[in-house]
């Protein structure tokens, strides 16, 4: 069996960048300081965020079914 990865595509989540730590509360989401390599997935580029950046932190409905499998995660974005 052969498969490529790839990462979420960023329209879904546009909405969040440039909003202030309040509306992003309201939102489920959190920014969170970069502040260790590795250890912050981007989970759209498929890369780490540098140290120093910001990140957003929030909850990813990536199987949205009337099913057992439906899911959610936490990512980094």
């Amino acid at each position: 069996m052969s498969f490529i990865i790839t990462g979420l595509s960023g329209h879904p989540f546009s909405h969040l960048y440039g909003l202030t730590d309040d509306e992003l509360h309201n939102q489920g989401a959190l920014r969170v300081s970069v502040d260790q390599y590795p250890g912050f997935p981007d989970r759209i580029t498929l890369r780490d965020i540098p140290v120093g950046e910001n990140a957003l932190l929030l909850n990813h409905q990536y199987l949205d079914t009337q099913s057992p499998y439906k899911g959610a995660h936490a990512i980094f974005i």
